[in-house]
């Protein structure tokens, strides 16, 4: 009887070991789903070379929350800051296209001009309704990030 109960301990312990390493990594991997995505598109200027970023970050479940910004600072991962960069919440804030050192948006709604953006580049923010955005989308003169 006691060595029945010792070999169904040791059992029990085996598979609580084996479930919890399991366990483990399952939900190491579960997290990593709820982990921001990053993108970045640098944009030179034809004039004097300067660079400006448009950077958007994706997180949720589905990836269906996103934040986008147009910043000097070309550093992948990023916070928000709307005292130096253009802020866009939503997804799919704009479509955009480059004219030599000009950076034209075509937005739904326009967002604050941060105080402290210092760039050579000149940024047009221009308020689209949706009819004619659906247009732009198939204009391949215009890109989305």
């Amino acid at each position: 009887m006691r060595e029945g109960l010792k070999a169904l301990g040791i059992l029990l312990f085996v598979i609580l070991t084996i479930g919890g390493i399991f366990l483990l990594v399952v939900l190491n991997d579960f997290t990593d789903t709820f982990q921001p995505t990053y993108s970045r598109v640098e944009l030179i200027s034809d004039k004097d070379n300067s660079v400006i970023y448009i950077k958007s970050k994706n997180w949720g479940v589905t990836g269906d929350h996103q934040i986008t910004v147009i910043t000097t600072d070309g550093e992948r991962e990023f916070e928000p800051d709307s005292t130096r960069e253009y802020v866009f919440k939503g997804l799919g804030p704009f479509l955009y296209r480059v004219k030599g050192d000009s950076l034209i948006l075509n937005v739904g709604s326009k967002v604050t001009i941060p105080n402290n953006f210092k760039t050579s580049w000149k940024i047009k923010q221009i308020e689209t309704e949706n009819p004619e955005m659906q247009d732009l989308w198939i204009n391949p003169d215009y890109k989305r990030i």
